[in-house]
């Protein structure tokens, strides 16, 4: 695993544009699996409503000074809800998003922390190793808790 630290800070408008990338790099090839395409259009739409909904919980995931991913939360009285955790694919199999995970499963300790995930992405393995346990399924989706 890496040693170096990530970093976190709050989302700004600037930074709509590259949070799309992002997601539509971490995404696309689920969307397409599931959905049987990638619609631009509706996809953009998705977005916007994605971040006026979710903006105050969005951070960008910075690692030596380069931006490099988006982390979304939602807290609620006793559950804390993981959004997304997406990361570049030259950033990715460095141990970031482990240590990410590894703060929130700590930080919110005292608290149920839920995801979901599209069924598959093979990140689910990463997320039994931490303990998290599946407690539902969508047609797309399996939903985990901890």
């Amino acid at each position: 695993m890496n040693n170096q630290k990530y970093g976190l800070r709050a989302i700004t408008e600037q930074d709509y544009d590259f949070i799309y990338q992002v997601k539509k790099e971490a995404y696309k090839k689920y969307v397409e699996m599931n959905f049987g395409g990638w619609d631009e259009e509706q996809q953009q739409e998705f977005f916007k409503q994605f971040i006026e909904t979710y903006k105050e919980g969005a951070y960008i995931i910075t690692f030596q000074g380069t931006d490099i991913g988006f982390y979304n939360d939602c807290e609620t009285e006793g559950t804390y809800e993981i959004g997304n955790i997406c990361i570049l694919p030259e950033y990715q199999n460095r141990g970031i998003g482990t240590v990410i995970l590894q703060d929130v499963l700590e930080k919110y300790a005292d608290r149920e922390i839920r995801l979901q995930y599209f069924k598959q992405n093979p990140v689910g393995r990463l997320y039994e190793r931490l303990g998290f346990q599946q407690c539902g399924e969508t047609p797309y989706h399996y939903q985990m808790r901890k």
